[in-house]
C-alpha cells in the first residue's frame, strides 16, 4: 500500500478569514486520520495575508486532540524565533497532547519578512537553529538543575531552581521517549539542509515546487551523504506533490486554469519565490511560463492514472517513504474538493 501524508502550507486567497482556514484544516486531517493517512505536516509564518497559520506547534495541538493515529509534524518550527527553554517546554507539551505523535519540523524562516520582523536578517540562523536544537534537545532528557550554555543561549536554574519544590525542572517528551523524528524541507538543489539531514539521520520533505530534476539532486544528495544503506535513507524522504485525482477528463482543463485552486496555491508561492530570488527549485523550468511550470509539476488524472505516476516516480528516484499530498483551499467546484478522498483511495 502507498503511504501517504498531507502538507498544509496553507496558502489561501488573502481574503479568506483565518476562523474559516482552520475549520478546513481541522476537517481534511480528521478525514486523513480516519483513511489510513501516514502523516500531516503544517507550515506556519508570522505575519502573511496569505498563509495565515501562525503557529504549527499550535495547529497540533488543537488538532491532537481530533485524531488518533496520525502523526503530525510541523514543517517547520522556526526554531530560531525562539529562545530555546520556551520553545523545549512547548514542544514536550505538545507531544505530551499527542501522546507521542509528534515530528518535529525545524526551520530558521522561510519568509525573510518573518525573519526580519523578529529582527535575526544577516545572522547565521541555520547555525543557530542547530545549536537550540541541541539544547532543548537536552532539556528533553534533562533530570536535574540545568546549566547550559553555548556560543548564543544561556539556559540555567540553579541559582533559583529548588529540588523539593520541583522550580527548574523540564518536563521529557511523552513517557520520555528519545525518538523524536526530527524532519527538514527540502527546497533549491545542493541543499544543505540535505546535506545535514543525511548526515544525522534526519527526515527531508522534499517540496511539491521542486521539479524532477531537482527532486533527483534532492535524493542523491541525501543518499550520497547518508551513512544508512541506500534503502534505508530512502525511508527517510518524503515526496511531496500537487496531486489532483478526478474520476472525469474533462476536469482536467480546469485543473490549469487561473481559477483552480492547485494553480491559485502555484502563483503565490511562485511569485513570494521571486520576489526572494528563490526560483532555483524550479530548477531547469524556473523560466517557463506558470502554466507551462503547473504542467510539469502538477500529478493528476484519475485513481489508476496517479497511483501509476506515483509509482513511475518511485522508479525513477527510488522507493521513498511517503508520498505528501499538498491540501489546496476548497473551492465551489467539487470537482477539486472531491480529489482528496479519491487519493485516499489510491494504492
Amino acid at each position: 500500500m502507498m503511504k501517504k501524508g498531507i502538507f498544509y502550507i496553507p496558502c489561501y486567497p488573502k481574503e479568506t478569514k483565518l476562523d474559516k482556514i482552520v475549520n478546513e484544516i481541522k476537517s481534511s486531517v480528521i478525514f486523513c486520520d480516519k483513511h489510513n493517512f501516514k502523516e500531516a505536516y503544517f507550515g506556519e509564518h508570522l505575519a502573511d495575508k496569505y498563509e495565515k497559520i501562525t503557529s504549527s506547534l499550535n495547529m497540533i495541538s488543537a488538532i491532537s486532540l481530533l485524531t488518533k493515529r496520525i502523526k503530525l509534524s510541523s514543517l517547520t518550527t522556526n526554531i530560531t524565533f525562539y529562545n530555546p527553554s520556551v520553545l523545549a517546554s512547548h514542544i514536550a507539551l505538545v507531544d505530551n497532547l499527542c501522546k507521542g505523535r509528534l515530528n518535529l519540523g525545524i526551520g530558521s524562516g522561510s519568509n525573510i519578512s518573518d525573519v526580519e520582523s523578529v529582527n535575526l536578517i544577516d545572522q547565521d540562523n541555520r547555525s543557530k537553529m542547530i545549536e537550540i536544537l541541541s539544547i532543548i534537545m537536552k532539556l528533553f532528557k534533562s533530570k536535574n538543575l540545568v546549566n547550559l550554555k553555548t556560543k548564543n543561549f544561556k539556559v540555567s536554574t540553579i541559582k533559583k531552581g529548588n529540588k523539593n519544590l520541583g522550580l527548574g525542572f523540564y518536563n521529557p517528551l511523552y513517557k520520555s521517549r528519545n525518538n523524536l523524528e526530527i524532519v527538514i524541507p527540502a527546497l533549491n538543489p545542493d541543499s544543505r539542509n540535505v546535506k545535514n539531514a543525511a548526515i544525522k539521520k534526519w527526515t527531508i520533505v522534499i517540496s511539491n515546487f521542486c521539479t524532477q530534476d531537482v527532486v533527483r539532486n534532492h535524493v542523491e544528495n541525501y543518499i550520497s551523504n547518508s551513512p544508512l544503506a541506500r534503502k534505508d535513507a530512502l525511508k527517510k524522504i518524503k515526496l511531496a506533490r500537487f496531486i489532483f485525482v478526478t474520476s472525469d477528463k474533462k476536469n482536467i482543463k480546469k485543473l490549469f486554469k487561473p481559477s483552480s485552486p492547485h494553480m491559485g496555491v502555484l502563483k503565490t508561492i511562485y511569485s513570494k519565490l521571486k520576489h526572494y530570488n528563490r526560483l532555483d527549485c524550479f530548477g531547469d523550468y524556473k523560466k517557463l511560463s506558470l502554466n507551462h511550470l503547473a504542467q510539469k509539476l502538477f500529478i493528476y488524472g484519475n485513481q489508476k492514472e496517479v497511483t501509476q505516476k506515483i509509482r513511475n516516480f518511485k522508479k525513477e528516484f527510488g522507493e521513498v517513504d511517503t508520498i505528501v499530498y499538498t491540501h489546496v483551499p476548497k473551492v465551489k467546484n467539487q470537482e477539486f474538493n472531491n480529489s482528496l478522498k479519491l487519493f485516499s483511495k489510491c494504492n
